[in-house]
């Protein structure tokens, strides 16, 4: 067995270093909070138990790990992180943080926000009594507001689970852009080779409204599209729901034949679905090309923990909020005060299309 204590000037730092040098498979032993010359710090026993033979093994296998095998790593890791909460949150004592940064503790706790997020917020509260509550919070998500940012590719992928509003989302970006840039020339793709009405929807709304439209059917189509882009300033795809157990890119690269364009990556996501849930998407959804997340149907949620959530564990911004059944007047552009009034007040960002 390998034994290590860690030491840090936090939980978190020092749960990254457990993970990054002892990996998924760590057990913790021990956890204090000492005082070392006034300053508080934190000491974490850690252990590996790995007999020889099997590491032998293991070094074999590794190179050839695959999708399975890296998910098998982070469901050990969540197992592991589990165990840390477990192990920390008793040690959080709610009387050092001020009343105020209490209540806002217990709101975003029933909002459903992880304890993993919750310890690293209390951190901060700590060490900030003076500070605005406000102030110490927005560090926690950072933003991307669409029609605000220099986006450098000009080819734009919506991609999320079934039913999370991708088709909705798409239609009503394009019409927004289309009505704040007059003269830009916008194509609208729909990749679903489904043959579904969400396709019928797309491109009947598309067309009333000048939009150039493409479909993408075959490796082919996707050969052709690079080429009917260039008379085209921006480019909207709006992409199926995955088959099970694939993986975004590989699938990309499937159904393009290898053919995939520059873009940026948007995944689009519903407070609506469970956290359990909410976890496995993204991490299917997951893309070396990941650019930000949209958030939908907020005016149909109960709770909004899953915002904070995902954007501590994805570590992408927030480009836009989609809410209501209309195509305009549907679309926010997120600004810090709206993520709070969200989760505190359950007060709904107004539209800004």
């Amino acid at each position: 067995m390998q034994v290590k204590t860690f030491t840090g000037k936090s939980t978190s730092e020092i749960m990254a270093r457990i993970k990054s040098e002892l990996g998924p498979d760590a057990i913790i032993l021990s956890n204090q909070k000492q005082t070392r010359k006034g300053a508080t710090c934190y000491e974490i026993m850690a252990a590996l138990d790995i007999p020889q033979e099997q590491t032998a093994v293991s070094e074999t296998v590794m190179p050839l790990l695959a999708q399975n095998d890296a998910s098998c790593l982070r469901e050990e890791w969540s197992r592991l992180r589990k165990q840390l909460m477990a192990v920390l949150k008793p040690q959080m004592d709610m009387q050092l943080l001020t009343p105020r940064q209490q209540l806002v503790f217990e709101y975003l706790e029933r909002e459903g926000v992880k304890e993993d997020v919750l310890i690293d917020l209390w951190e901060k509260f700590r060490h900030a009594p003076d500070a605005p509550t406000l102030s110490v919070m927005n560090g926690m998500v950072s933003l991307s507001p669409w029609f605000d940012t220099n986006w450098s590719h000009k080819f734009h992928l919506l991609t999320g689970p079934f039913g999370s509003g991708k088709t909705s989302t798409t239609l009503r970006l394009a019409l927004s852009l289309k009505k704040s840039r007059p003269k830009a020339r916008i194509l609208v793709v729909n990749a679903d080779r489904s043959q579904g009405k969400g396709r019928l929807y797309l491109r009947h709304y598309t067309e009333l409204s000048g939009l150039s439209y493409r479909e993408l059917d075959n490796s082919a189509h996707w050969e052709s599209l690079e080429r009917d882009a260039r008379a085209h300033d921006l480019v909207l795809l709006d992409l199926p729901g995955l088959p099970a157990h694939q993986q975004l890119d590989s699938w990309l690269q499937d159904v393009s034949g290898g053919k995939l364009p520059a873009c940026h990556v948007h995944l689009v996501l519903s407070p609506l679905f469970a956290p359990t849930q909410m976890d496995a998407f993204v991490s299917r959804f997951r893309s070396a090309s990941a650019a930000s997340i949209i958030w939908t149907k907020l005016d149909e949620a109960c709770n909004y923990g899953e915002i904070i959530n995902q954007a501590n564990n994805t570590g992408l911004p927030i480009s836009l909020f989609s809410m209501g059944p209309d195509l305009k007047n549907s679309l926010a552009q997120p600004k810090d005060q709206d993520v709070w009034k969200l989760l505190l007040r359950h007060e709904l960002p107004e539209a800004t299309n």
